[in-house]
């Protein structure tokens, strides 16, 4: 790992992110780096600081500034809708389905969708028995309960073996199979 510290005091891998720096805040940053081989001897330069390649905090206008973490799904988009954002983290989904070393899906108050679609809250774009839309998690607040409805797929949804239509309140451990996947829910004590 080629280390590289900024002028700002941030260590960073130089092999990665070549002159930019990941953690400054701004494009407008500049670096002084001593003028070596210049007609003008052994002064000090001033070249330009890019902006981070790796977006720090996402801003109303799409925007990146510094400061923040940016959640986003596998496919590498931003979290919209029901999921993330400044929304509470109230569960997990556990599936040894998708990997056999095991992924954990995060679950937030509100509405989360499941689906292969990847405007989905949680995608699994891999498995085809799964409908674009498949599944809702819904937890509200002010019930502290977590209901899941299934979105009217083409091949339903089972929890602990049962099919189930409507709204079906998760408990942990509840083990739901939704196309070829299989999830085991972990709610989050209040």
């Amino acid at each position: 790992m080629a280390t590289k510290k900024c002028i700002n005091g941030h260590q960073y891998d130089a092999s990665i992110y070549g002159d930019n720096c990941p953690f400054c805040p701004s494009h407008e940053a500049t670096a002084m780096i001593p003028n070596g081989g210049s007609s003008s001897g052994g002064e000090t330069a001033v070249i330009g600081h890019e902006a981070p390649t790796i977006p720090m905090n996402e801003g109303a206008g799409g925007e990146f500034a510094g400061g923040g973490t940016v959640i986003r799904r596998a496919d590498g988009q931003p979290m919209t809708g029901g999921a993330g954002g400044n929304k509470k983290l109230v569960g997990v989904l556990v599936s040894y389905s998708v990997d056999p070393m095991g992924e954990v899906y995060k679950i937030y108050e509100g509405r989360n969708i499941i689906g292969r679609a990847p405007v989905c809250d949680i995608a699994i774009p891999s498995d085809e028995n799964m409908s674009g839309q498949h599944l809702l998690i819904l937890y509200v607040e002010a019930e502290g309960i977590v209901w899941a409805e299934d979105q009217k797929s083409s091949n339903g949804t089972y929890i602990n073996g049962k099919f189930s239509r409507g709204m079906i309140e998760l408990h942990t451990n509840d083990l739901i199979v939704i196309g070829g996947t299989k999830f085991i829910f972990f709610q989050i004590p209040r």
